[in-house]
């Protein structure tokens, strides 16, 4: 008798062993409650809203910074006196940051990694129709619609500042070699016309929902296309035939862009473009 009790309880040990340590391999398989991989983030409105309204204030210009923000561009010139002068305006005052400055992909980088993400839940259909995200479907258009907004105005700060500029839509590993190859400048038409193109997508996607005040809406996509078009219109214009233009004397993307042409055949078509861009999205 006592040797059957001590075979019942050294099997029902056995037994219980094997099912705390099922139950604990189960346990530190699972991945932590407390954080969501970036694999399955982005399935919901309220994700996808989280981040495009965290980059407003670090995208978007302000009344009240006046260093970076609405007028801002024009401090230290002829346009605008700022209470400290621009040291670039002032004979071997041209300081050069110890840092990347505005030549930074982070903005891009997190509004890339948040479009590749949900897209691909939202499906390459921009209708929607392969959708799995949970949300107002109407809302979920908008916020991605928003996302390529913002994007888009960080392109044409770039565009202001460099002119050619690198044309990146999604993260990239942290490879040498891939990031190379990605950091090749696009001619800046190029650059403006992606502008446009996101602007575009903006614009379709907030179409059902007009958030007059609390949001980027789809009139201010349009308002700001007409902006973006007219500023590169009148830049290819003034500039044509000078090294501040795709293939004029001494452009210094002939070296990265050897076979360059104007998509629309000619720069004199280019400005055409653009101007026509500008006045079709300012009449909408």
């Amino acid at each position: 008798m006592k040797y059957n009790k001590i075979s019942h309880l050294s099997a029902a040990l056995a037994v219980g062993g094997l099912m705390m340590f099922s139950s604990c391999s189960d346990f530190l398989e699972k991945e932590p409650m407390s954080q969501i991989s970036p694999e399955k983030y982005y399935s919901t409105l309220a994700q996808i809203r989280a981040v495009v309204l965290d980059e407003y204030p670090n995208t978007l210009p302000s009344h009240g910074n006046w260093s970076y923000g609405l007028f801002g561009g024009d401090s230290g010139t002829d346009n605008q006196i700022y209470v400290t002068a621009d040291n670039k305006y002032t004979t071997d005052r041209w300081l050069v940051a110890n840092t990347h400055g505005t030549w930074s992909f982070t903005r891009i980088y997190y509004i890339n990694f948040m479009l590749s993400n949900a897209l691909a839940r939202y499906g390459e259909d921009i209708n929607g129709s392969e959708n799995t995200i949970y949300g107002n479907l109407s809302e979920i258009k908008h916020a991605l619609g928003e996302g390529y907004f913002l994007r888009a105005y960080q392109y044409f700060n770039r565009l202001k500042t460099f002119g050619d500029f690198p044309i990146i839509t999604e993260p990239l590993p942290d490879d040498m070699a891939t990031l190379t190859e990605a950091s090749k400048r696009a001619p800046r038409n190029m650059v403006a016309r992606f502008i446009l193109e996101d602007l575009d997508k903006a614009a379709l996607l907030m179409s059902e929902t007009n958030y007059s005040s609390q949001y980027i809406n789809r009139d201010l996509a349009l308002l700001f296309k007409s902006r973006v078009a007219l500023y590169e219109a009148t830049w290819l214009k003034y500039f044509k035939g000078t090294a501040f233009v795709p293939g004029g004397e001494g452009w210094p993307g002939a070296s990265y862009n050897p076979d360059f042409s104007y998509p629309s055949g000619s720069i004199d078509e280019e400005i055409k473009f653009f101007f026509q861009q500008a006045m079709a999205a300012a009449k909408e």
